[in-house]
């Protein structure tokens, strides 16, 4: 049964993903999800040791800069459950996703999908690497 929520999930994803897509532009908020800004991640970084940062983006975006401690988890990559766990092994660990922005969608597609694996510290930065590059904000290269 429990699958079958997380398939029926997913596609009410692929249905709500492809109208924005349509729209150019991802949800600012996402349902189970903390949205937060620039700050909002600078707050979260500092007040939260063990928090987990996904970077949803392709490899070539990732290395030419992300945020400092962020793990590259593409969201095509998380087709179940276990890909998500191998990064966030406990459903109430802090964890935040982001990606190129709202024109993106692939942080909140990751999003969706961990909320819907039963995540319950999700934040969101759905404003991603164009707000952060805006404000000059520090970057990692490899």
């Amino acid at each position: 049964m429990r699958k079958f929520i997380v398939a029926a999930a997913g596609m009410l994803v692929a249905l709500g993903l492809s109208t924005a897509a349509q729209a150019d532009l991802a949800p600012l908020e996402i349902e189970g999800a903390t949205t937060v800004d620039a700050e909002g991640v600078i707050a979260l970084v500092q007040s939260t040791p063990d928090l987990v940062i996904l970077d949803n983006r392709k490899e070539a975006d990732y290395a030419a800069g992300h945020i400092e401690g962020a793990v590259r988890l593409i969201d095509t990559d998380i087709e179940g459950e276990a890909d998500l766990a191998a990064h966030v092994a406990a459903k109430d660990a802090p964890v935040l996703f982001y990606c190129n922005g709202l024109a993106c969608g692939r942080a909140a597609a990751a999003v969706i999908k961990a909320v819907g694996y039963g995540y319950s510290n999700v934040h969101y930065y759905a404003l991603g690497m164009e707000e952060w590059r805006e404000k000059g904000l520090p970057l990692v290269t490899r």
